[in-house]
């Protein structure tokens, strides 16, 4: 596996040395980060650069492409500015989900309230609703059963989000969070952590816990 903290270190090292200056932040975020990651986890990576053009990004690319493994890396760039601009609906999670390298991410991004987050767990959920039922009636059943687990990816965060919202503690992990939500959100955090390593799993099941989930949350918010 990966040693995580080498490769930021020399990945860092890249960028200043073509971006001087003008590197802003390295952060790291993902499965590495949260003490998941596996032999096939990607490395999730946040980059900010001053003044970013598109010149940059082949700059940036080349840099992931020379420390190797770039068949794994993934992550975020953007601009300083353009950072300063983001959506505040995004920013708690962005900054709850980011380890510093490099540089402050709290320097970095506008002031959110909590009024954004719970606007935050509402759009997150809207779009999770909206995706399961659409692709529920649409599909077929196939499509439907390899894409559930894919799509319930983001459950994780909204019940990260929505225990934040109740108690005010980010919690980073998906087994610490099992220990500290209840109910529906206990039964649905366990259901995809589930699906992580179950091919053969119910999806009649599955769909019907997810569908009255969402219908619950929103109803909660």
């Amino acid at each position: 596996m990966i040693r995580i903290e080498e490769y930021i270190d020399g990945l860092t090292d890249i960028l200043a040395d073509a971006f001087g200056e003008r590197l802003v932040y390295i952060g790291l975020q993902g499965s590495y980060l949260r003490n998941e990651a596996t032999e096939n986890s990607d490395i999730d990576i946040m980059a900010v650069i001053d003044d970013i053009s598109v010149e940059d990004l082949d700059t940036y690319r080349q840099a992931l492409v020379s420390i190797g493994n770039f068949d794994k890396s993934c992550g975020f760039i953007c601009g300083r500015a353009d950072l300063s601009h983001w959506n505040p609906l995004e920013l708690c999670h962005l900054l709850n989900t980011t380890k510093d390298y490099y540089g402050e991410l709290k320097n970095l991004v506008p002031a959110y309230t909590m009024e954004d987050e719970r606007n935050y767990v509402k759009f997150s959920l809207n779009n999770l609703y909206h995706e399961i039922c659409h692709r529920y009636i649409h599909a077929d059943r196939e499509h439907n059963i390899s894409r559930l687990p894919v799509t319930c990816k983001s459950v994780f965060y909204i019940v990260q989000h929505l225990h934040y919202l109740r108690t005010g503690n980010f919690i980073p992990t998906k087994r610490e969070l099992l220990k500290c939500v209840q109910d529906e959100d206990k039964a649905v955090l366990e259901l995809i952590i589930s699906l992580r390593n179950d091919d053969g799993y119910d999806f009649d099941r599955a769909f019907s816990l997810l569908f009255r989930w969402c219908q619950s949350a929103l109803a909660r918010i």
